[in-house]
């Protein structure tokens, strides 16, 4: 009897964590696509207008006009450079962080879109590759920036993210019913 009762524990374990493994799995997937039917209001959270001042930060204009002042110094001067760095900074970590969500929320949508979306995720990957050289790049001119040596080209790198909004909002459920 007992020989019998530890077979059939060996045997009904295995299922019952399958089928445990299987409910949890398939709730989760109920979870995610109700989520997508509503999706909060992600398009005035992930705005590339939020990143424009950053085409301006860096602008040599105001270095200038802050030289032909009377009584600028050179410490006024690189004291400025060095606070425009830092904001830079955080604008282009929270650039990035955003660009990382809504690259994530297009996947997502894609993934789970009632049609193939193969030619999304392709122009996706290319589109994250891109925009992973362009912020090489801007670090590598920030870098020099600090020691007046280089121009930070900014507005590629803001281009991209632009296009990726564009991108989710075509998957927006609300702007395809308004076009309907």
């Amino acid at each position: 009897m007992t020989l019998t009762l530890a077979t059939l524990t060996m045997l009904l374990a295995p299922g019952v964590v399958i089928g445990a493994v299987y409910c949890l799995a398939r709730g989760q997937t109920k979870t995610r696509r109700r989520r997508l039917a509503s999706p909060p209001d992600w398009t005035t959270e992930l705005s590339a207008d939020r990143y424009r001042p950053m085409l301006r930060l860096l602008d040599e204009g105001d270095i200038r006009f802050l030289r032909s002042q009377p009584g600028a110094t050179a410490e006024m001067i690189n004291r400025l450079r060095r606070h425009r760095y830092r904001v830079f900074r955080g604008y282009l970590r929270e650039l990035q962080h955003d660009f990382e969500r809504a690259s994530g929320m297009l996947m997502l949508l894609a993934v789970h879109s009632q049609h193939d979306r193969a030619d999304i995720l392709r122009a996706l990957m290319v589109r994250r590759l891109k925009f992973f050289l362009a912020v090489v790049r801007v670090r590598w001119r920030l870098l020099l920036y600090r020691w007046n040596v280089a121009r930070v080209p900014v507005d590629h790198l803001v281009g991209l993210f632009e296009s990726l909004q564009l991108e989710l909002l075509a998957f927006d459920p609300a702007s395809q019913n308004a076009r309907a």
